[in-house]
């Protein structure tokens, strides 16, 4: 039963990965965006006079916008299959190697409550060695 939580939990942290990651790529991809720009700009602006002029790059959300009017909402995503991949991957092994150690956790308390020593119950220390595992 403890390795089908595992596989369970596993395919619950790629599965929610995979969600998490669909509904902020669009953030994602812009603030990668921005900061192209900024740099591209500094360096532009290292090699040119200092000129008083300065243009404020656009909001956030005024360049999802110009983003979606220039490239479409695919522009959006862009990237986001191998990105997707990666994140199903860590999330699914993380989760499912969480519950692992956390079944043994369990299981090694379990033990000791039978040999008399403590009360079966995992304590704090065990719970953040668990979670330190990871």
């Amino acid at each position: 039963m403890s390795e089908s939580n595992a596989i369970a939990n596993g395919l619950a942290g790629a599965g929610g990965g995979i969600i998490a990651q669909i509904i902020t790529y669009p953030l994602q991809t812009v603030n990668t965006r921005q900061q192209t720009e900024r740099t591209l700009k500094r360096n532009k602006q290292s090699l040119l006079p200092q000129s008083s002029n300065s243009t404020k790059a656009p909001g956030t959300l005024l360049q999802i916008f110009q983003v979606i009017g220039s490239e479409g909402w695919g522009g959006l995503y862009s990237g986001l299959k191998p990105s997707l991949l990666g994140t199903a991957a860590s999330q699914g092994i993380y989760y499912y190697f969480y519950q692992v150690f956390k079944n043994k956790a369990v299981a090694i308390a379990a033990a000791r409550k039978v040999k008399g020593h403590g009360n079966g119950i995992v304590g704090m220390f065990g719970w953040l060695l668990v979670a330190g595992l990871n």
